[in-house]
């Protein structure tokens, strides 16, 4: 499929700000069947890969202040993705683990973000 002029022009000349932008619309619309947001399904495929993740490595990991992190923690846990507890070496430190549900979601979020990848690249 050709592409419109004003779509090729975009491509040349998109900054990276406005491409971040548009990908993040993808991610979006990709990630709507699944209800979850793309800082949700961030945190999901972090704590895949980092289990027993803290509330603090979420925050650094994002660029995030820490009430956000745990806004959107909250929500996961309410989802029943995540679960929390106290680490046993920090007890100031909030450990969080996915859930069976929350570890099949993110194979699902996996799926879809190769989906996005492979249209983005086309």
């Amino acid at each position: 499929m050709a592409m419109g002029s004003f779509e090729q022009k975009r491509a040349e000349k998109s900054t990276l700000l406005e491409s971040v932008i548009r990908l993040q619309g993808e991610f979006r619309r990709s990630l709507e069947p699944l209800h979850v947001t793309p800082l949700q399904a961030a945190m999901i495929l972090f704590l895949h890969r980092h289990e027993d993740g803290r509330v603090s490595d979420l925050a650094i990991a994002f660029c995030l202040k820490l009430p956000t992190v745990v806004q959107v923690v909250h929500d996961l846990e309410h989802n029943g993705w995540v679960t929390k507890r106290q680490s046993v070496q920090d007890r100031r430190a909030v450990c969080l683990r996915l859930r069976r549900q929350g570890q099949a979601l993110a194979r699902k979020i996996e799926a879809q973000i190769r989906n996005v990848r492979s249209v983005s690249l086309q």
